[in-house]
């Protein structure tokens, strides 16, 4: 399948890592396939692309990366729609905000795009914890910039291979 995206121009996107999302990001309900990039392996932050419109594409990152005490309980319902068997075939991405500040990042924990790695299904999920903020500071986490590695690498084509 071929794109064209307003970041990285003409791509081609192996069919088998289209993420197809159960109910789409906030705001964004219309669009229901996207593809996740990472532009450097260094670098925590990811890109959701949508492939339904090229110009929309979240930053995001592995919440746990985020936040190494992360613990949100996904609703049974949850599950069961996005058909998960195993917590290991979970993937949880927060989307991220950058302000005007770029000290001042944060990720979205309140809501994260839950991802069943397995099947390539996603969602995202508004969770009842007020615990986890919609606003997380990350530049305040030192696992941001610690070299983590992140479970999701396999579903990540790099683009410097498209």
């Amino acid at each position: 399948m071929r794109i064209i995206a307003t970041r990285f121009g003409d791509i081609t996107i192996d069919k088998s890592k289209i993420i197809r999302m159960k109910g789409g990001i906030l705001g964004f309900e219309h669009l229901k396939s996207y593809v996740l990039f990472m532009q450097d392996k260094e670098i925590p932050f990811w890109w959701f692309q949508s492939l339904e419109n090229g110009s929309i594409a979240f930053v995001v990152i592995n919440s746990f990366v985020a936040n190494p005490d992360y613990e949100p309980l996904i609703p049974d319902n949850e599950s069961r729609l996005l058909e998960i068997s195993s917590p290991e075939d979970v993937t949880l991405l927060s989307i991220i905000t950058i302000n005007s500040d770029p000290f001042r990042v944060t990720a979205n924990m309140r809501a994260p795009i839950v991802v069943n790695a397995k099947k390539m299904l996603a969602k995202q999920v508004v969770l009842n914890e007020p615990d986890y903020p919609v606003q997380y500071f990350i530049t305040d986490s030192k696992a941001i910039f610690e070299n983590r590695e992140c479970e999701i690498v396999e579903i990540l084509p790099s683009l410097q291979a498209l």
